[in-house]
C-alpha cells in the first residue's frame, strides 16, 4: 500500500468535509435570518392591520413573501395571500381579493377564513348562491353553526323562505334553549311562506311573553287577516296595542278588519287613526270615505274622495308638510263620489263622475247603469235607454 497516497487521500477528503460543514453552517445561519427577518415582517404587518395602516402592512407583506417559501411553509404562505386579500377587500379591489383567495386556497383548501371574505365579497357584489355556498363551507370547516343565522338571512334575501328556515332551525338547534328567539323567528319565516296556521302557533307561544308580546299578537294579527278571519284579526291587533305595540299599520289592517266585517264606526276611527300616524295616508283617506258613505255620511265621503281626486285627477300641489293631497287613488274615488253625490241630489256631479269612469272602462257595466239611472231622473229617456243597453253589453 502507498501509504503517501492513503495520506493525501485522507487529507483531501478531510478537507472537503471541514468545507461541507462550513457550507451547513453557513445555510444554517442564514436560514435563521431568513426565518428572523419573515417573524419580524409579519409581526409588522400584523401591527400595521391592527392600527389600520394598510399601505405599510402590505410593504411588510411583500417583505414576508421574499423569505416565505411556499414548498417549505405552505401555512404561512396561504395566511400571507389571505391577509393580502382582506386588505384588497377593504381596498374595495374585490377582483384582486378573488385572485389571492383563490391562490391561498389551492395552497390550503381547507383555509376556512378564505371561505368567510368570499362570502362577503359575493354579498356585496349580490350573488347571494355564491355566499351562502360559501359560508356553508366555512360551517362545515369551523362547525361554527352561530352562521347558521347569517345563511338564513341570506336565503331570505334570495327569496327562499324555506331554506330561510331550515338554516335557521340548524342555528337554533345549535344555540339550544339559550335562543329565546328561536320560535318567534321560526314563526316569521312560516308567515313568509304562507304557513299562517303553522305560524300563528309559533307566535301564540309569546303571548305573554315581555319582549315579544306586542309583536306575537301583531303577527298573528296579520295571519289571520290573510285568513280572512278578519274579527279575530282586529282582536288580534288590539291586544297588540295593549301590550304597547305601535308597528308601521296596526291601525290601517285592524280598520280594513272593521271595514270587511261591516263595523264602520270602529273602521272610521282607525283610519283616520292611520291618516294621522301611519304612511298609507292615500289608502287609508279612500277607505274612510267608503266607510263614511256606507254610514250616511255623503258630505263628508263625497269631500273625502274630492281630496283624492284633486284638481280633475291631476296631481295636487303639494302641502307644507310635503304629503300629495290630490292624487287619484284609483277610479273607485270617482264612482263611489258619483253614489255619494246621487245620494244628495247632486245629479249634474253624479252624472260628471260616471261619465269619467265610463271614459277611463271602470266598472262599465255597473257605471252605464248607474248614469242610466241619473239620466231617468233627469227626463233624458233617449240617453237613459242608450245607457241601459250598453250596462247589459258590459255586465258581467
Amino acid at each position: 500500500m502507498n501509504l503517501k497516497r492513503v495520506l493525501v487521500v485522507l487529507m483531501t477528503v478531510g478537507m472537503l468535509m471541514t468545507t461541507f460543514l462550513a457550507f451547513a453552517e453557513e445555510t444554517q445561519t442564514a436560514a435563521i435570518a431568513d426565518t428572523q427577518k419573515l417573524d419580524a415582517s409579519y409581526t409588522l404587518a400584523l401591527d400595521a392591520i391592527n392600527k389600520e395602516d394598510y399601505e405599510t402592512a402590505k410593504e411588510y407583506l411583500d417583505i414576508c413573501f421574499v423569505y416565505c417559501d411556499v414548498q417549505s411553509n405552505p401555512v404561512m404562505y396561504a395566511d400571507l395571500l389571505l391577509k393580502r386579500a382582506c386588505i384588497n377587500v377593504i381596498e374595495e379591489k374585490n377582483d384582486m381579493a378573488l385572485l389571492n383567495l383563490d391562490a391561498a386556497l389551492r395552497i390550503q383548501p381547507d383555509l376556512a377564513d378564505a371561505y368567510l371574505v368570499l362570502t362577503q365579497i359575493y354579498s356585496v357584489e349580490g350573488d347571494i348562491d355564491q355566499a351562502i355556498a360559501n359560508l356553508e363551507k366555512y360551517i362545515e370547516l369551523t362547525e361554527d353553526t352561530s352562521l347558521y343565522e347569517t345563511v338564513a338571512q341570506l336565503q331570505e334575501v334570495n327569496g327562499n323562505i324555506q331554506a330561510a328556515q331550515e338554516a335557521y332551525d340548524k342555528f337554533a338547534a345549535g344555540a339550544g334553549s339559550e335562543l329565546k328567539e328561536a320560535g318567534f323567528q321560526s314563526g316569521l319565516y312560516k308567515m313568509q311562506a304562507g304557513q299562517l296556521e303553522d305560524a300563528i302557533e309559533s307566535f301564540t307561544a309569546y303571548v305573554e311573553d315581555e319582549e315579544y308580546a306586542a309583536g306575537a299578537w301583531y303577527n298573528i294579527g296579520v295571519c289571520r287577516m290573510n285568513l280572512g278571519d278578519y274579527t279575530g284579526a282586529a282582536d288580534a291587533f288590539s291586544e297588540s296595542e295593549k301590550k304597547g305595540g305601535t308597528f308601521e299599520g296596526i291601525y290601517y289592517n285592524r280598520g280594513v278588519c272593521y271595514l270587511m266585517s261591516s263595523e264602520w264606526e270602529k273602521a272610521v276611527s282607525d283610519f283616520k287613526r292611520s291618516i294621522e300616524t301611519e304612511s298609507y295616508v292615500m289608502d287609508a283617506k279612500y277607505n274612510l270615505a267608503i266607510c263614511q258613505m256606507q254610514t250616511g255620511d255623503y258630505e263628508a265621503a263625497v269631500a273625502g274622495f274630492t281630496d283624492l281626486i284633486g284638481d280633475g285627477g291631476k296631481q295636487a300641489e303639494t302641502g307644507a308638510s310635503g304629503e300629495q293631497t290630490g292624487t287619484t287613488v284609483n277610479d273607485g274615488a270617482y264612482y263611489y263620489r258619483a253614489v255619494c253625490n246621487a245620494a244628495l241630489g247632486n245629479l249634474e256631479a253624479a252624472l260628471a263622475d260616471y261619465t269619467v269612469c265610463i271614459d277611463h272602462g271602470y266598472e262599465l257595466g255597473q257605471s252605464y247603469y248607474q248614469r242610466a239611472q241619473i239620466y231617468a231622473a233627469m227626463g233624458d229617456a233617449e240617453k237613459q235607454t242608450s245607457d241601459l243597453e250598453n250596462s247589459l253589453k258590459y255586465a258581467k
